[in-house]
Formats: structure tokens, sequence, C-alpha cells
């Protein structure tokens, strides 16, 4: 039987998933880039003094950095809410024999 909670997430991913999985990586991995940068960016701004010895190429490796997280992290909530689903629907399959 599924519950509430595992119907809404086989809802909400079946809609974000639908269409092209690029179209969800650009989404989700710019908006994790850009949640990511600003994390950065202001984690270093308060705790560090990296702006006075790092100059202009420091926003560089913030901004290599922040791309890189985003897309890990896109790739590993993808994978683990693929998972998830076909968890989900293996044990319903099995429960319906």
């Amino acid at each position: 039987m599924i519950t509430n909670t595992e119907r809404r997430f086989i809802n909400e991913w079946v809609e974000q998933k639908s269409g092209p999985r690029w179209k969800y990586y650009l989404l989700f991995g710019l908006a994790w880039t850009a949640v990511s940068f600003l994390v950065i960016f202001f984690l270093t701004k308060l705790f560090t003094s990296l702006w006075a010895t790092g100059g202009a190429n420091l926003i560089y490796i913030f901004i290599i950095i922040s791309l890189v997280t985003g897309f890990l992290y896109t790739h590993f909530t993808y994978v683990t809410n693929e998972k998830k689903y076909h968890r989900i629907m293996d044990r319903e399959k099995r429960n319906a024999n």
C-alpha cells in the first residue's frame, strides 16, 4: 500500500522528470549553482580574508566551484529520487501479485 507521502513523491517526481533529462539538469543545476555560489561567497566574505589576498581571480574560482557543486548535487538528487521511485514501484508490483 502506498502512503500519502509516497503518493505525493511519485506525483511530484513524475512531473519533474517529464521531458528530456537535460532540461531537468539544466533547470536544477543552474538553481543549485546559484545557491552554492551565494553560500560560498557569503561564507568566505564573513569568515576569511581571502578577498584581500585572492583578488579578482577569486570570483572565477567560486563560479567554477559553484558550477561543479550545483551539477553534482543535481545528479545526486536525480539518481536518489529515481532509485526511490523504482523501489516504490517494484514494491507495489510485488504486492499486487
